[in-house]
């Protein structure tokens, strides 16, 4: 759904610890999924200046940051 003149800012806060990089029952890594819904939501709206702003952040041992809104 696009409502014209409507832009939000997404925080993409996004876990990569042992829990979601082990392996699930299918014997997948989880992290694929995490990495795919991310992708295809960002993919799907209008990201830029004046436009929808997106920000990404992951943690695990660490935090890293990947992008500030775009």
């Amino acid at each position: 759904m696009h409502v014209a003149g409507c832009y939000i800012d997404i925080a993409l806060v996004i876990d990569c610890s042992g829990s979601i990089r082990k392996a699930n029952e299918e014997g997948e890594d989880n992290w694929e999924y995490v990495i795919d819904f991310a992708v295809d939501l960002v993919t799907s709206i209008n990201v830029g200046v004046d436009q929808t702003h997106v920000a990404a952040v992951s943690f695990g041992k660490q935090l890293k940051r990947y992008c500030v809104f775009l």
